[in-house]
């Protein structure tokens, strides 16, 4: 029977999607290895687009669920547990699974799960913040993982696509390939740009001919609406899922605003992304490449990584007016260093 190694990390989007080079990591140094993946049931889906991912398990939230689970789960009898996640829940999971070994990180009060620990904070280069991919393969690699060296990267099944091409027509985008993408709102109070500032940065980027989308999920409808009533040349994204939103995202021309999953799933597909950072580093979340730009709040407490603020003005600090300016400026240099990649390749046939 192949070895098996199940990875536990339940949420969230972003989290999920700068996992990727982890799990590839994880196959690359055991290829005859099954790798299994528990997450939340949402991102079931997303999880089953990575290749070396063979089976993917849904956690719901509640003690019950997670116990039968993890009953479920050690009767797989996995050869290495990973917690890539380190919380009480999935703690608790790790150890209940009976894998001959488990690794997490080493967090107080849930070390005793893992046989194997590592930090969840270490330093980056010359001695600045590590990016989130680090953490992830620095785990991963403490269980014989391999990384390759590649950034988060996601390949969609051509039915996500074509899922995403109605989404986007439904919404009423003319030219998708031009559209940006607007992340409005964030996972954070403190990340969340004020609505009144995403409304004049569409007014103006509507201006200047580029077509706006609104990605706004469940529990962000006031943003939606006050959008909806200062900027009605917004489009709307239709509800939908995480398949929805990546195969939408795979047609838009750039994914803008806050530091969020969009962003990180655009930046997986290959979408030219430019986002504003406020209490986050964009040490530790801003993807590589030149396709992907940020504008970060100059005040001297700017990535704090505090999820409540008492003086909270690194965001609306932030100006609509100088938004539009950096994002119109990155993506006419994001198209104009395409256009040279175009006319120096050979033409077909040469």
């Amino acid at each position: 029977m192949s070895p098996r190694i199940l990875a536990i990390r339940p949420r969230a989007l972003g989290d999920l999607v700068l996992l990727t080079p982890a799990l590839r990591a994880l196959k690359r140094g055991h290829p005859d290895a099954e790798i299994e993946v528990v997450t939340d049931p949402r991102y079931v889906e997303l999880i089953g687009w990575v290749p070396e991912v063979s089976r993917v398990w849904p956690m719901q939230r509640s003690t019950l669920a997670v116990w039968r689970l993890g009953g479920e789960l050690r009767r797989r009898h996995h050869d290495w547990v990973v917690d890539f996640f380190s919380n009480p829940r999935s703690a608790t999971l790790t150890w209940w699974c009976g894998a001959r070994r488990t690794a997490g990180f080493d967090v107080r009060g849930r070390r005793h799960a893992y046989h194997v620990r590592v930090p969840r904070d270490a330093p980056g280069p010359n001695g600045g913040r590590e990016h989130a991919t680090m953490a992830h393969l620095r785990l991963a690699t403490a269980v014989g993982g391999k990384p390759d060296g590649k950034p988060p990267s996601l390949e969609l099944p051509r039915e996500v696509l074509a899922a995403g091409a109605r989404l986007i027509e439904a919404s009423g985008l003319r030219s998708p390939s031009r559209a940006m993408g607007l992340v409005a709102a964030g996972t954070w109070p403190t990340k969340t740009w004020p609505a009144s500032s995403a409304a004049v940065l569409s007014r103006l980027l509507l201006a200047q001919g580029r077509e706006v989308l609104l990605i706004a999920g469940p529990g962000e409808e006031a943003v939606t609406a006050l959008l909806s009533r200062f900027a009605p040349g917004v489009r709307l994204m239709p509800p939908c899922d995480i398949a929805g939103l990546a195969g939408a995202i795979a047609h838009l021309g750039a994914v803008v605003g806050t530091d969020s999953g969009p962003r990180h799933l655009a930046a997986a597909i290959g979408v030219p992304t430019f986002a504003w950072f406020g209490p986050t580093h964009p040490e530790t979340w801003q993807p590589p490449g030149e396709i992907h730009g940020y504008w970060r709040s100059p005040l001297p407490c700017a990535g704090c990584d505090r999820t409540r603020c008492p003086h909270w003005n690194c965001m609306p600090g932030l100006t609509p007016d100088t938004a539009a300016r950096a994002v119109m400026a990155h993506l006419d240099h994001v198209d104009s260093t395409r256009e040279s990649a175009a006319a120096l390749r050979p033409a077909a046939g040469a």
